[in-house]
């Protein structure tokens, strides 16, 4: 193991000792896992820039889509060393998909709530933001149907698949939320337990 120090403003170093000391979390853990996330997100982005020249390079070669390979990959982007082994790689990857059936009939759950306020905002705004997404799952008066006490630490668990996450549902960009496309068949069979 090996120590790193960051510096952080200390209203936002209060801010985390409070929700760590709420929700029971491990320092190092969530620090852990946010690198990950980090890593994960930065290099996708690395690797969409490279792959765009390429792609439109091969669009004006052919027309014909690519044929569809013979089993799902694992996301691209992500380091060797998180992805799992090569034989249970579906298995591991888009561990939502066996989630959100159960989600979408517990309306009291969190990820349900979460969901339930991006359906809203997405058919409200079509692009939906992250500090949209948080004012409304923030505002018990308003919004009590997808309010969620801890949001920010609900929604990270959403936004990365290894580890005891949630399951990824989401990718960050930018400050604009988008659904990920290992799990968007499966959450559009389920989206009318989301709405009303």
């Amino acid at each position: 193991m090996r120590e790193i120090r960051f510096n952080i403003s200390d209203t936002l170093a209060d801010k985390f000792e409070l929700a760590v000391q709420l929700t029971g979390g491990n320092r190092d853990q969530l620090a852990e896992e946010f690198i990950k996330s980090y890593l994960a997100k930065a290099l996708q982005s690395a690797a969409d820039e490279f792959r765009q020249p390429e792609q439109a390079a091969q669009s004006t070669r052919s027309t014909a889509p690519p044929p569809p390979p013979s089993r799902p990959e694992p996301p691209r982007g992500v380091p060797n060393h998180e992805r799992p082994p090569r034989e249970n790689t579906w298995n591991e990857w888009g561990k939502a998909n066996q989630r959100i059936p159960r989600w979408a009939r517990n309306p009291q759950q969190n990820n349900h709530k979460i969901l339930r306020a991006f359906f809203e905002l997405q058919k409200e705004m079509k692009a939906v933001t992250i500090d949209a997404l948080r004012r409304r799952c923030s505002d018990p008066v308003g919004h009590p149907d997808t309010y969620v006490p801890h949001f920010d630490n609900n929604f990270s668990q959403m936004k990365f698949d290894h580890g005891h996450s949630h399951g990824k549902v989401f990718e960050e960009r930018n400050g604009f939320i988008n659904v990920w496309d290992h799990i968007s068949d499966t959450l559009q069979r389920y989206r009318d337990y989301f709405s009303d």
